[in-house]
């Protein structure tokens, strides 16, 4: 009897064991799991997020503020030419650009006289690695270089026309990430999408300009054109804004071709008259936009 009672107390501590390992194992397993789990959301929050320099929260509210207001004005494309109004609305508000969803497809085909082949076709250039706006801003030509190197990039006569073709810088496509800080119509039909490095305005945010381009005049069903027109719409319409400035800047990737916009070279940079410091230092552009994701 007393071996038998012994072999009961060993299969008694031995499924205990088993069952007190397979415990720690499933605690830790949940664990694991849950560390994993931490981790992807970290990871995305850090993708979503980019801060350098001093946040200005409520600067840039004010900025939005004003906007709604009607008080921010736009530096348009050209002398004569005056910019048009932006309809956005907060998505609260009903739907964004409504007018403009309803418009003719020709309405929407590009006006201007200035570089129109260039701004209505793309570089064939394989497209770069993805890069940030700092990166890739810091790496182009100031204005005043592009200017002294490239005056025909901006002789126009007095109808300002001017149909150089793309230099060689030009033939780059580009692909950055970015955050989508407003939206400007303008009366040649583009759109300007000034983007910034940040995913809030700070001390040190670097702006770049973008352009959904008016459609070709000779072939205005061309892709992609057309359907990058709606999906600006639909990206406005999905995210709260002021007439145009994102009450929070939209995290976005953008890819086009390279172009230097001679109607926007320095003082006359894209973006609000005032403040200067809240629009591109150079007139870089990735125009036209191929891909907006």
């Amino acid at each position: 009897m007393k071996p038998l009672r012994v072999l009961l107390t060993s299969l008694r501590s031995a499924v205990f064991i088993a069952g007190l390992t397979l415990v720690v194992l499933g605690l830790t397993d949940c664990a694991t799991r849950r560390i994993e789990k931490e981790q992807q959301v970290t990871g995305r929050i850090k993708k979503e997020q980019q801060i350098t320099g001093i946040p200005q929260p409520d600067r840039w509210r004010e900025f939005v503020a004003r906007a709604d207001r009607g008080e921010i004005e736009e530096v348009s494309d050209g002398p004569e030419e005056r910019e048009i109004p932006f309809h956005g609305v907060s998505p609260r508000g009903g739907a964004v650009l409504a007018a403009h969803a309803r418009a003719a497809t020709q309405s929407d085909v590009f006006s201007g006289a200035f570089r129109l082949e260039a701004k209505t076709s793309y570089a064939t250039r394989k497209t770069e690695k993805l890069t940030q706006v700092d990166m890739l801003m810091g790496s182009l030509p100031t204005d005043m270089q592009m200017t002294q190197m490239h005056p025909e990039l901006v002789t126009k006569d007095k109808n300002h026309q001017n149909h150089e073709p793309r230099i060689d810088l030009e033939t780059r496509n580009v692909t950055v990430k970015a955050w989508l800080y407003w939206v400007g119509h303008q009366a040649d039909n583009d759109f300007h999408l000034v983007l910034g490095d940040t995913s809030e305005l700070t001390s040190t945010t670097v702006f770049m300009n973008s352009e959904v381009s008016g459609l070709p005049p000779a072939r205005p069903t061309q892709p992609p054109f057309v359907d990058l027109r709606r999906k600006l719409r639909q990206l406005i319409a999905d995210n709260a804004n002021k007439k145009g400035a994102f009450v929070t800047p939209v995290p976005v990737q953008i890819t086009g071709s390279l172009l230097w916009d001679g109607e926007h070279r320095n003082p006359n940079n894209v973006g609000p008259k005032k403040p200067v410091d809240i629009r591109p230092t150079k007139a870089w552009e990735i125009h036209p936009i191929s891909d907006l994701k």
